[in-house]
């Protein structure tokens, strides 16, 4: 088929958990996660981003930031920068797929593809546009 144009995507990925379940991003479920005690379960988010952290480039460099979902519940992203920049803006909204983990409210890490395969794919979306689905380096 012709090269899709980068600048937006029609069709972007599903987000989903380890049995295959495609996650629908709504907040009841980003809240059954935080209640759940199970592991690490893959998560879907849509929100506002908040605040814009420094930057940590202690061991492999991450973007730092919080997202507010739906005014109420604030989250910690923490974002490799192996797999891209994603450019952020306070008050953009943002979609994030990946590994819920109870830090404070909570936090999502691993958005981004597993290059190993051994974990469920992640990634962020900004206007339109998909990030973490390649390694810069």
């Amino acid at each position: 088929g012709a090269m899709a144009d980068n600048s937006a995507i029609e069709t972007l990925p599903d987000c989903k958990d380890q049995r295959g379940n495609v996650l629908n991003g709504s907040i009841d479920q980003l809240k059954v996660v935080m209640k759940s005690r199970s592991g690490r379960p893959q998560t879907k988010v849509t929100g506002v981003v908040s605040q814009i952290l420094p930057e940590d480039h202690e061991g492999l460099p991450h973007q730092k930031y919080t997202l507010t979902v739906s005014g109420e519940i604030k989250l910690l992203i923490v974002s490799n920068l192996d797999f891209g920049r994603v450019p952020l803006k306070v008050g953009q909204t943002l979609t994030v797929c990946g590994e819920f983990k109870k830090v404070g409210q909570g936090m999502i890490h691993w958005t981004h593809f597993d290059p190993h395969g051994g974990h469920p794919d992640g990634f962020t979306v900004a206007n339109g546009v998909l990030y973490g689905d390649k390694e810069e380096r």
